[in-house]
Parts: C-alpha cells; sequence; structure tokens
C-alpha cells in the first residue's frame, strides 16, 4: 500500500496538472481524452485532432454562440463532448445540458462522455469503480446524467434530454449543446424554451450542430449567422476535413449517393445549401453573386421592381451599367400596406434618385368591379407609374436564371452586400414546381414574393446605360444630312438647322 507521504505528492502533482489543463484546451484534449473509432482494432484510442478540429475547437473556445454545420463522420459530437468534459472537470458547479433528437440519441451523448472519463484515471476516477483511496474528482453515471464530483462536494453536471419543447426550461446551464440539431422536432420551441437558460450578461454558451436540412430552423440559423444577423459563430467543416478522404474516395461517394452528396458531403456552405434536385436557382452563389457595394454609379440606369399584395410589398431598386451588369442595391419587404403608404415608402426610399421605369406584374392592371379603377391607376394617382411587364412565368423564371449564370467568378445580376437579406433568403431556398419543373414552386408563399419582384426586372427587356461618347462635331449651318432610313432609301433628307 502507498504511504501517506507519496499519496500526498501524487494529490498535489494531479492538482497541479488540472490547474495547468484549465488553462489549456487544447493539451487537455491532445493528452488526455479518448474517443471511439471503430476502424480500429482498439476500438478506443487518443483524440489525435485532425487540423480542421482544432481550428473548430478552439474556435467554440473563444465564441459564446456557435453553430457548426458540418459533413458526416468528421468527429464533432466527439469533439463537443470533450469541450464538455474539460468545462466540467475544470468548472465546479457547472451545468452542461444536451439535447438529442431521441432518448436513445441523448442516452448515447452520456455514454460517449461516460468513455471519455473512463480513459483519463491520472485526473478522475468512477464513483465505487477503481476509487478506493481515491481523493481526487469522482463521476457518477446514470443513464441522463453524469456528475462529476470534487473533494470538497461540490458537483458539475451533464444532462442529456431528448428534444421537447420544455426540455431544460427549468435549469440555469453554462453551456447548451443542441447535437443533430437541424433534425430536432419542435425546434422552434426548443430554442425559445432552452436559449434563456444561458443567456445571461456573465456567461453562458451555445454549441448547435448538424448536418444540413432545408427548411429548419438550423438552416434559417445558418443563414442569419452568414448574414451577421443573430450573432453566432459559423463554424463549417467539409467531407475533406478528414484528410483520410482523398478525390478518389469523393468520386466513389458520388457514384453511390449522386447529387445528394452535396447535402451529406459539402465541400463549402454553399453546396451545403443546395438543395439537390430540387432547388430552383442552383446558379446562385453567395461568393459570387453577393459583391461589395459599388460607390460610382453615375449614370446608371435605374430600375424599381415591385411585386404588391396586402399580404407583402416586395419591392427591389436595380441599377443597370454600361456593360449590362446589373446590381439589386436595395430592397424593401412589409405586409398590410395601402397602395397610398407602398408609394409614399417607395418614393422615400427612392428620395432623389432617377428611375428609369418602375416594374410591375399585369395583375396590377386588373380593373375594380366597384371603382373601375385598377391598382396601377391608384398607384399612378400616388406618384409612382408603372410599366408593365409580361406575366409568362416561364419565360421569367427563364431569364432569371441567365441573369443569374455564372460566368467565372461573377454574374450578369449580383447583390450589394447587405442590401437584399431577404432576396438571399428567397434565392437560396426556393424550390422547383414539382409538377412544372420549368418554373419554381409558388408554396411555402412566402418565399416567392421578392422572387416575383425580382422577376419583373429580369423578364423585362432593359438597355445598359449609354456610353459617355464625344460631343458631335458642330455641323455647318443648313448643312443637309440624311436619317439612317435614308441609308435604305426610305427616308427623307432633313436639314440641321
Amino acid at each position: 500500500m502507498a504511504s501517506e507521504a507519496y499519496l500526498d505528492i501524487v494529490a498535489k502533482a494531479r492538482a497541479a496538472e488540472l490547474e495547468y489543463i484549465a488553462g489549456d484546451l487544447l493539451y487537455y484534449v491532445s493528452e488526455y481524452v479518448h474517443i471511439e473509432d471503430k476502424d480500429t482494432p482498439e476500438v478506443v484510442v487518443p483524440f489525435r485532432l485532425w487540423p480542421a478540429q482544432v481550428d473548430a475547437l478552439q474556435s467554440i473556445h473563444n465564441n459564446r454562440l456557435n453553430i457548426i454545420l458540418k459533413a458526416r463522420q468528421l468527429g464533432v459530437t466527439w469533439l463537443t463532448l470533450a469541450y464538455a468534459s474539460w468545462c466540467l472537470l475544470c468548472n465546479p458547479g457547472w451545468l452542461v445540458i444536451a439535447l438529442s433528437r431521441t432518448e436513445e440519441e441523448a442516452k448515447e451523448l452520456v455514454r460517449r462522455l461516460a468513455v471519455i472519463y473512463r480513459h483519463m484515471p491520472a485526473l478522475i476516477r468512477e464513483d465505487g469503480k477503481d476509487s478506493d483511496g481515491w481523493t481526487g474528482i469522482r463521476f457518477r453515471v446514470t443513464a441522463l446524467t453524469i456528475e462529476v464530483i470534487y473533494p470538497d462536494g461540490k458537483i458539475s453536471t451533464f444532462k442529456a434530454f431528448p428534444s421537447s419543447s420544455g426540455a431544460g426550461r427549468s435549469f440555469t446551464a453554462n453551456v447548451l449543446i443542441l447535437d443533430e440539431w437541424a433534425f430536432q422536432q419542435a425546434a422552434e420551441q426548443i430554442w425559445l424554451s432552452v436559449y434563456p437558460t444561458i443567456n445571461r450578461p456573465t456567461g453562458g454558451k451555445v454549441i448547435g450542430l448538424s448536418t444540413i436540412e432545408r427548411g429548419t430552423l438550423f438552416e434559417q440559423m445558418v443563414l442569419d449567422a452568414i448574414d451577421g444577423k443573430n450573432g453566432f459563430n459559423l463554424i463549417f467543416l467539409p467531407w475533406d476535413a478528414d484528410p483520410r478522404r482523398s478525390l478518389e474516395w469523393y468520386e466513389q461517394t458520388r457514384k453511390a449517393m449522386g447529387d445528394t452528396i452535396m447535402q451529406e458531403y459539402p465541400a463549402t456552405i454553399d453546396e451545403a445549401l443546395t438543395i439537390p434536385g430540387g432547388s430552383f436557382f442552383p446558379e446562385f452563389q453567395r461568393h459570387i453573386h453577393i459583391q461589395p457595394p459599388q460607390e460610382d454609379t453615375e449614370g446608371y440606369r435605374r430600375y424599381v421592381c415591385i411585386d404588391y399584395g396586402l399580404d407583402m410589398l416586395s419591392v427591389h431598386w436595380v441599377w443597370v451599367d454600361t456593360e449590362y451588369n446589373a446590381r439589386v442595391y436595395r430592397e424593401y419587404d412589409a405586409p398590410d400596406m395601402t397602395i397610398s403608404d407602398a408609394c409614399q415608402k417607395i418614393l422615400e426610399l427612392t428620395g432623389s434618385e432617377k428611375i428609369d421605369l418602375f416594374l410591375a406584374p399585369p395583375d396590377l392592371w386588373n380593373r375594380d368591379q366597384v371603382t373601375g379603377k385598377s391598382r396601377a391607376t391608384i398607384f399612378a394617382e400616388n406618384g409612382v407609374v408603372l410599366t408593365k411587364t409580361s406575366n409568362d412565368l416561364e419565360s421569367g423564371c427563364a431569364a432569371m436564371k441567365e441573369w443569374l449564370k455564372p460566368v467565372g467568378d461573377t454574374a450578369a445580376l449580383t447583390i450589394d452586400e447587405g442590401a437584399a437579406p431577404n432576396l438571399v433568403r428567397c434565392l437560396t431556398k426556393i424550390q422547383k414546381d414539382k409538377n412544372r419543373p420549368n418554373v419554381y414552386a409558388k408554396e411555402p408563399h412566402n418565399l416567392t414574393h421578392d422572387v416575383d419582384s425580382l422577376r419583373c426586372f429580369c423578364v423585362y427587356w432593359t438597355a445598359p446605360a449609354a456610353k459617355p461618347k464625344d460631343p458631335p462635331p458642330k455641323m455647318p449651318f443648313n448643312v443637309s444630312r440624311k436619317t439612317p432610313a435614308d441609308a435604305l432609301g426610305k427616308g427623307s433628307v432633313y436639314h440641321v438647322i
């Protein structure tokens, strides 16, 4: 049996090591954390971090609100649990809450965390197992909970819950983990329930991780993080974050999965946000179509395109330069606006800008049976004279695709950065009509307003801004010249007087 003096030396060394790892997360994970790897004979192996995992871990540690968009099978759940194990081990009294899709998956998180702790006997021992004479930190495991028990009696706790609208509501957490966030039922209600548990001025951290699933709260949170609207730190891990994955592996996987590989094994954020076989505008790519605002636009043609209904007014301002490049530089969206209010807002936002045309769809020219007036007439009475565009949906959709088609690292139609977030969201999310693949779906309807507005511009034949020219030479008095038609023998001589 070890002497009391020896045990005292060991305890002091352990305390010093714990103090050191409290200030060096990367050292802790590299030296002490083990994970399961079913492809190795040992099954449980040291967690040897890839460069992308190192970057992700440091980013999680440095930011309060984190959302992780990832490809499949990149060890991100293990990485998050390694971070949770460090938090619990170094912070007495902390609470980490983890939410999973089902109770079985919640139990799996607890089991994995227990694996991590069971393989660092120099720092922590399981209560009642292999802890005789142990004076250090212990941990206790139940189906959905792990308690980390300090020698002075303080306890840090990991609690896992299956997703439900009331999960974790009554707790005040230090860290909130949302595992496979995109696939949790009632995600909106859960988020409203659990976010207040960590939303304190002095602390509280969120780690939400998932592969992508379209139309979910997770997808919207990613898009809002990209646009800087929700304060989340976006971490993206592509398929090749695992350095063992080669291009040959990727091509074999593509052959097996087809276009769905972009959802499960994306190479870029844009790929992850693409709907394979379903997105109507796969041409739209953020890094191409969203550009820094251009300062000098003097002399450019300007158009305002409008989609109006009481459910939503959607307006976009577009300039066109001398090379036939177009740029959306402003948008406005608002529900429940009368035409007079809509006109007032449009004119207010337009200010002193010279607008060549206000473009709108033909349905605004339908006359009201009671008043005999069309909505286009009421627009004109309120200072906005509309120009009718085509209502041919297929032609409009085809025109939009041509405008958005990438050419190298740009496109004919781009959007000022930060100028039209609703339009960007709708172009990204709107899908093909299941019965008419040449047009976009009209449901969900809230995605169509901004797209319909932009379609007014794209379907209308517009001319580029005139290039500056040298002034024509002065003509002598009463010199005759012919019109262009005279060259064809159809005109008559006119005189410049």
